[in-house]
């Protein structure tokens, strides 16, 4: 191939031209260095601040401190639970009281029983000093028995679960009424107390009548507390027929 005299001028002229428009300069451009950048960075933030009117003051490595408002909050609450419920049950604050193991009277509930028939009973026993006794737990649940016994025990009287108790004095259904001396804390070889030592009452009944009941059945010693407790009741005036 073959160039005319004209273009190999024309190509010279174009390079020339080329080589006088980039300046010297920008044939060995360099970075700036990091300490140059540094410098930059902060005057340039001076700057704004300056235009905004503010002045940085930079913080001193280990000198910075949140401070964290105080918000004054009310004290909490303490709600009563489930366990301080069936604590108090144990333990009966008003009306007359009799020694366990002097003279009990306790009745012998199941949650099966209609809840009026449990909020009425519970109401006698806190009046009268007598001990609400149930075999077990409700469904096995601990958390079951308390609620059940939490949703019917409203008057406070003392509850306990003790199923050795419904061997002991012989209960096959309930609501049963028991007195007992203190002879029937001993314990026999088939796990009863002795015969002489208590005497109970079945029915759906009120504690009044079934203590009446008692001390017209049973043998004198037995008798006699029956009627010096149900004196006491009728003294107070209470409680009432069961409803």
């Amino acid at each position: 191939m073959r160039f005319s005299a004209n273009a190999i001028v024309a190509a010279a002229l174009l390079l020339a031209i080329s080589l006088e428009v980039v300046p010297a300069s920008a044939q060995s451009l360099q970075m700036p260095s990091d300490a140059e950048i540094r410098a930059q960075m902060a005057k340039q933030r001076q700057d704004t601040a300056e235009a905004l009117g503010q002045k940085i003051v930079p913080v001193k490595p280990g000198t910075f401190k949140a401070e964290v408002p105080v918000i004054k909050a009310p004290p909490p609450v303490k709600t009563q639970s489930l366990d301080d419920v069936m604590k108090q049950y144990a333990e009966a604050k008003k009306g007359p009281q009799v020694k366990r193991g002097a003279s009990d009277l306790i009745i012998f509930v199941s949650f099966s029983l209609p809840k009026e028939i449990l909020t009425e009973l519970a109401r006698q026993a806190k009046a009268t000093g007598a001990v609400m006794v149930v075999r077990g737990f409700k469904g096995g649940s601990l958390k079951a028995t308390k609620l059940a016994a939490l949703e019917v025990n409203r008057a406070g009287a003392p509850w306990e679960i003790h199923p050795e108790l419904f061997k002991a004095f012989k209960v096959k259904t309930v609501p049963t009424f028991v007195v007992a001396s203190a002879e029937a804390e001993s314990v026999l070889d088939d796990g009863c107390s002795p015969e002489a030592s208590f005497s109970s009452v079945s029915g759906n009944i009120s504690v009044e009548l079934a203590l009446d009941t008692i001390r017209r059945r049973a043998q004198p010693s037995i008798a006699k507390l029956a009627e010096s407790r149900l004196a006491m009741i009728r003294a107070s005036n209470q409680p009432g027929p069961l409803h």
